[in-house]
């Protein structure tokens, strides 16, 4: 019997035999496929050569976190990333990273084995990056010598702070003092002048929670979260393109 050649469209799904087992796949997604194989082009090569290196990966409140390395050796339509499997079990989309990519924003996005975006890590702060994951909340992608440091005791922190939101330009000034607050917390001290937004957000109280301080506000149970850097200043996370540095005057 002849065989009938058949030109199919490219909405109507492809058959392809595969070991023995029919699997369904259009045109487009075979594309997908393609490009997920393909190298790396010179610029993203060159830009995963600076970025790779150690990483620590962590939640916001720094209870999970295990160490990654992102290599510059293409893999996977991206470059190599490697896990510390016990320690990242803990967190859940881990398992499904297979490679990463830079990206022409300047963030850093963690890939599964179909190409596809797992987690964005946008820039931040001290060389870290940071990326919100809905319903699981925000993770951050940073130098290990960020995380190893000693936690902080509330006498480190307690006391006089300046505010910014660029290097500099002061826009408020608050005391952690040590006067009991709620649920285990201490009282902030506001002083008069500060920002229309900080103001809204009525700074009551704050605490330690993960190596970070926390802030609580009276409005509406609203909080604003610090992470320690490197050169001893604590740094709203995430960022949101509002930055909030403390300082010591």
């Amino acid at each position: 019997m002849p065989v009938r050649s058949r030109i199919f469209p490219l909405a109507v799904p492809v058959l392809l035999v595969l070991g023995g087992a029919a699997v369904a796949q259009t045109a487009p997604a075979a594309s997908r496929a393609a490009a997920v194989s393909a190298r790396p082009d010179e610029a993203t090569r060159q830009a995963a050569e600076r970025l790779a290196g150690a990483f620590r990966l962590s939640s916001a409140d720094g209870e999970r976190r295990c160490d990654v390395t992102l290599a510059a050796q293409p893999s996977g339509g991206g470059f190599a990333v490697a896990f510390d499997a016990a320690t990242c079990a803990a967190i859940s989309f881990a398992a499904q990273v297979s490679a990463w990519v830079p990206d022409v924003s300047g963030s850093i996005r963690l890939l599964n084995a179909q190409g596809r975006t797992v987690a964005e890590f946008t820039e931040a702060t001290g060389g870290s990056f940071e990326a919100l994951k809905e319903g699981d909340g925000v993770y951050f992608l940073g130098p290990p010598s960020a995380a190893d440091g000693p936690p902080a005791t509330p006498e480190e922190v307690m006391g006089e702070w300046l505010l910014a939101r660029q290097p500099g330009v002061t826009v408020c000034r608050w005391t952690l003092t040590d006067t009991p607050g709620p649920r285990g917390s201490y009282r902030v001290q506001v002083a008069p002048g500060c920002d229309e937004l900080l103001t809204r957000f009525g700074p009551n109280a704050w605490e330690l929670s993960g190596g970070n301080i926390l802030v609580r506000g009276v409005a509406d149970g609203s909080t604003i979260r610090f992470a320690r850097q490197e050169d001893g200043t604590w740094t709203r996370i995430p960022e949101r393109n509002r930055p909030l540095i403390m300082t010591r005057p």
